[in-house]
């Protein structure tokens, strides 16, 4: 996983006087002699002031001033000096008054309205920050850097519009303004627009080569695209300049692992952590391409830290978490955690639990109840944890392999370990007679597309007509929720009459072959120990391992892999090659 991109902040605000003279007692002496003769004489006091802070006595330069503002009013310059007074000396809501009364003599002074902008924003209130630099903008129009502190502050109030259009006046007046262009690419980022952001990154890194957000927020954009090569070329640049970025590094490995460099990737998740050991996803990220080479041993470890992800961990259990002995007569809830695929791949170790005689009770997703259900010597199967009652320990789908010490060796593969309603097998059966008496093949296309790499594992329907060519099959869409005219017309629609998994089983039972991306439906069919021939993209899921066909976790299952990254057409000339073979043998 990615971590998002670094907005540049507002320029703070600066404070400079004048060098001291060296003849500061003199001049004392003599404003101290004419406020002897006049007392109400507010330029001396004034001076006082003034000379007071240049000699940083700022307690004595507060009394001088305000003395001189009690008997002149708010003269503009007395009210500045007075604030800067109280700010050098630490005191920001006192010198913001002094500069809100200095305002009131002179309501179209520039440097006022830039000042209060400036001790706002510092104070927090971005608002009144946002109000002075609009109103020094129309007196000022030509100065950059606060249209960019203007930019900043429209941005955090969510006013997206005037922030584009005040880091683009900034841009047009400084052209070589590296903070503005990251600020302008992050909202054309947000916004989607990929090839502006691109545009404004190359702008920032134009101006500044070395720029450490217009990097990183470069790369992330490409990286999010699957520009991978182009990525990694900014993250190297960057960790040469900032050897210590541990974002970077777990961004990078991220990018290895995707283009299969396992030990590149491993890699750079290590010195994540050896600069951040509490990050929260390198070890997850390491488990992953552990798992990926068959390390089981090191992989459970890493991948139990996808718990500490806050869309999977908020849910809170009663019963602690399962300790991985098998104590007959103890109750577990088995309960799932990701998508029904996940379940369906670690129901098989049900059986380990049931045949030590411990009492579990499985909390899964409505569709799969039926399916599930129907486990010998579950205590309760359902979708309502209210339904289920309390037990000793609790544990989710996806730890299992790992709490009862799987290893690449050691995998429970034997198939089926599901089975279906043997009436629901004979009424889908019933419904085959009506179909061509020829090989049949159910197909599926499309995962689900709320799956964050669905982008990846999913392939356009259109690429599917060079299999339907093959001669002697007959195809069926397995596909379920998509809409109907987005199935090819040569397949028959099977999904449309699928209520629940027991449905989807049954159906698969009555075929010959399920040929399906890495969805649901290719778990359903391993588990069923139905041919099923699997379609992966070229950096698979950790289940699918590396550089084989056949799967651990499935006997019947065959895999085809993407040759180079995106690249659907290859696999499926391999499938169509791979049923000719088939159906002539």
């Amino acid at each position: 996983m990615t971590t998002t991109a670094t907005a540049t902040t507002a320029t703070p605000i600066t404070t400079t006087s004048a060098s001291p003279p060296s003849d500061l007692l003199a001049q004392g002496q003599q404003h101290l002699a004419k406020l002897a003769e006049n007392p109400q004489d507010a330029a001396s006091y004034a001076a006082l002031g003034e000379i007071a802070l240049l000699s940083n006595a700022y307690t004595d330069a507060v009394v001088f001033l305000g003395r001189a503002i009690q008997i002149a009013g708010p003269e503009t310059i007395y009210c500045q000096m007075l604030a800067e007074a109280f700010l050098k000396s630490g005191k920001r809501p006192l010198a913001l008054a002094s500069l809100e009364q200095a305002l009131t003599r002179a309501t179209s002074s520039a440097p006022l309205h830039k000042s209060l902008a400036q001790l706002y924003y510092l104070e927090g209130h971005n608002e009144k920050a946002a109000e002075h630099y609009h109103a020094y903008l129309h007196l000022e129009p030509a100065d950059a850097e606060a249209w960019f502190d203007y930019g900043v502050l429209c941005t955090m109030a969510n006013r997206l519009d005037q922030a584009q259009a005040a880091y683009q006046q900034a841009t047009e007046k400084l052209p070589l303004f590296p903070k503005a262009w990251n600020n302008l690419a992050l909202l054309e980022h947000a916004r989607g627009s990929h090839l502006e952001a691109e545009k404004a990154y190359r702008h920032a890194l134009m101006a500044d080569p070395n720029y450490r957000d217009a990097l990183y927020n470069f790369a992330l954009l490409l990286q999010q695209q699957e520009r991978l090569l182009e990525a990694i070329i900014l993250y190297e640049r960057l960790l040469s300049l900032h050897p210590d970025f541990a974002e970077a590094h777990n961004n990078l490995g991220n990018c290895y692992l995707k283009l299969n460099k396992v030990a590149q990737a491993k890699q750079h998740y290590a010195q994540t952590l050896s600069l951040q050991a509490s990050h929260r996803e390198a070890p997850w990220n390491l488990g992953f391409a552990s798992l990926l080479e068959g390390d089981f041993r090191t992989g459970w470890l890493g991948y139990e830290y996808r718990l500490a992800q806050r869309d999977i961990g908020l849910r809170q259990w009663s019963a602690p978490r399962w300790d991985g002995s098998f104590t007959e007569g103890k109750r577990i809830l088995v309960h799932s955690e990701q998508g029904l695929g996940d379940t369906l791949q670690f129901a098989r170790y049900l059986h380990q639990l049931t045949h030590a005689g411990m009492r579990v009770d499985v909390l899964c997703q409505a569709p799969l109840v039926p399916l599930l259900g129907r486990i010998n010597r579950l205590a309760t199967c359902g979708s309502d944890l209210k339904a289920i009652p309390p037990g000793d320990w609790q544990a989710s789908f996806p730890s299992l392999p790992g709490l009862v010490g799987t290893r690449l060796e050691n995998i429970p593969a034997e198939v089926p370990y599901l089975s279906v309603d043997p009436q629901l097998v004979r009424e889908w059966r019933e419904l085959f007679r009506n179909l061509p008496a020829s090989f049949q093949i159910g197909f599926v296309w499309q995962g689900n597309p709320k799956h964050k790499n669905d982008h990846n594992r999913s392939l356009p329907a259109a690429l599917l007509a060079e299999v339907f060519t093959v001669p002697g099959c007959h195809f069926s869409s397995l596909q379920k929720g998509v809409p109907p005219e987005s199935i090819p017309s040569t397949l028959t629609d099977l999904g449309r009459w699928f209520r629940h998994f027991g449905d989807t089983a049954a159906a698969i039972l009555n075929l010959d072959l399920v040929i399906s991306v890495d969805t649901s439906v290719a778990h359903l069919a391993g588990a069923l120990g139905k041919p099923v021939w699997i379609l992966l993209p070229y950096a698979p899921d950790w289940r699918w391992m590396l550089d084989r066909e056949d799967s651990p976790w499935y006997p019947s299952a065959r895999l085809f892999r993407q040759p180079l990254p995106g690249d659907w057409p290859s696999v499926i000339r391999q499938v169509r090659n791979a049923l000719h073979l088939l159906l002539d043998g």
